[in-house]
């Protein structure tokens, strides 16, 4: 998998399309707008790593189901961020809970509490 390149042109084109919009632009409209022209998956990819690229460069952009969103509201910017934190540390619990399940020795440990026996004795 190649990583997306970003130019400045679209990092330029896409932050216009963001200060212009009234509400959210999912991905597949900023890649539409910005002429991305690749399968649909290459085209989030492609919109992610401009979004991440212009929030590296200081701008506020939120992302939430409905799209991604340019905003100068701080308090609106702070519970973004914190729920991303948030959210993160979801994602390390739930990793280290799989974690702790593949090395069970007993393959799918504690499925049948208590032990069940079968056939004679």
């Amino acid at each position: 998998m190649n990583r997306p390149t970003i130019t400045t042109s679209n990092a330029a084109a896409c932050l216009a399309i963001l200060k212009a919009a009234e509400g959210p632009i999912v991905a597949a409209d900023l890649a539409k707008r910005l002429g991305l022209a690749s399968d649909r998956e290459s085209q989030r990819r492609q919109v992610r790593a401009i979004v991440a690229h212009l929030r590296d460069q200081g701008e506020w952009i939120s992302a939430k189901t409905g799209g991604y969103q340019l905003t100068d509201d701080a308090a609106l910017w702070a519970a973004y961020n914190a729920g991303r934190a948030i959210d993160g540390k979801r994602v390390i619990g739930q990793s280290h809970n799989r974690t702790k399940a593949a090395v069970d020795s007993r393959g799918q440990g504690l499925l049948f509490q208590p032990p069940v026996s079968c056939g004679a004795g």
